[in-house]
């Protein structure tokens, strides 16, 4: 009976304390359900080219086998979305507290303009037929119309060797890139300027971790007697720069000889008559000034020297 009215008597109390101290135990040591971070912008796995655009803020997230990243970029077009570089690098990571796994997926041509649409709402895209390469390999993209004025442009890109050159040991490594960039303004041409320009400076500290391959051979024919190499100048077009128009200037027999017949009629000098003096010797009057020709007018100092004096 005693143990009774003592449980009904202390028995809430105790239940409220066990119930207060397993609270304070569950939120000792509480962290992020994903392992995402800002990261500085100088720690982007991929920087976009010179000029831009800019990288405002990266987002980084870590697993037991990839690092990936959100790179946001300056996005000043009018269409809803932000501009982005999304990286994945999957190779060991090395991180012990890290327990997720980031399943690999590889890129498909008709799940890529699916994730296209979904990156720009909105935009008519079309899928480029064209095989195209960069510094790094083989990438598509699907490129349209945004909101009003602005070109959009969705790339991606999948870094990986070939399947016989792969092996647990050496040579694995995939990477993964895909670009969203839209501009107001902007022509086709300029926005793949960004996926030809872009750099991968991220790696593992794994020197078996390479995901390019091996390097290409060198040309047998360098080094070599009897394979001269001459120097050609390479155009500015090729170079990426654009062309300024150039204004030529002429010299004076080069002008001249570039007017047209008639028109050399027209502007030669006109010749100088003669006409008799009433003394019987011959004067020289000056040539009657035609609409081209300019009139000079001695000055007062040559009034009363010979003409021949006149400078």
């Amino acid at each position: 009976m005693a143990k009774r009215l003592l449980s009904r008597r202390f028995g809430p109390p105790v239940i409220l304390l066990c119930i207060l101290i397993t609270g304070c135990t569950a939120r000792e040591g509480v962290r992020m359900p994903t392992a995402a971070a800002m990261v500085p912008a100088e720690n982007a796995l991929v920087l976009p080219p010179p000029g831009g655009p800019s990288v405002l803020s990266v987002v980084e997230r870590r697993t037991s086998n990839a690092v990936e990243q959100d790179i946001y970029l300056y996005t000043s077009a009018a269409t809803p979305g932000q501009n982005f570089l999304r990286v994945q690098f999957f190779g060991p990571v090395g991180t012990s507290s890290a327990q997720e796994r980031t399943a690999y997926i590889p890129i498909r041509s008709s799940e890529m303009l699916r994730e296209a649409y979904r990156a720009i709402p909105g935009a008519a895209l079309r899928q480029t037929a064209d095989y195209l390469q960069n510094n790094y390999g083989p990438f598509s993209y699907a490129f349209g119309r945004g909101r009003g004025n602005d070109s959009c442009l969705y790339a991606w890109q999948q870094i990986r060797p070939p399947q016989h050159r792969r092996s647990p040991l050496r040579d694995y490594g995939t990477i993964q890139i895909r670009l969203r960039y839209c501009k107001t303004g902007a022509t086709e041409s300029e926005l793949l300027a960004a996926v030809y320009g872009y750099t991968i400076l991220g790696t593992f500290a794994d020197p078996d971790w390479n995901p390019y391959g091996e390097p290409p051979a060198v040309d047998p024919a360098l080094g070599r007697a009897g394979n001269p190499i001459y120097w050609h100048e390479r155009p500015l077009a090729a170079a990426g720069a654009p062309i300024q128009p150039v204004r030529l200037v002429r010299s004076a027999p080069e002008l001249t000889s570039a007017i047209r017949p008639e028109l050399q009629q027209e502007t030669a000098a006109p010749t100088e008559t003669v006409v008799p003096t009433p003394t019987g010797s011959p004067q020289m009057n000056p040539p009657v000034p035609s609409g081209n020709s300019t009139i000079v007018v001695p000055t007062p100092a040559c009034g009363a020297q010979p003409a021949s004096e006149c400078p």
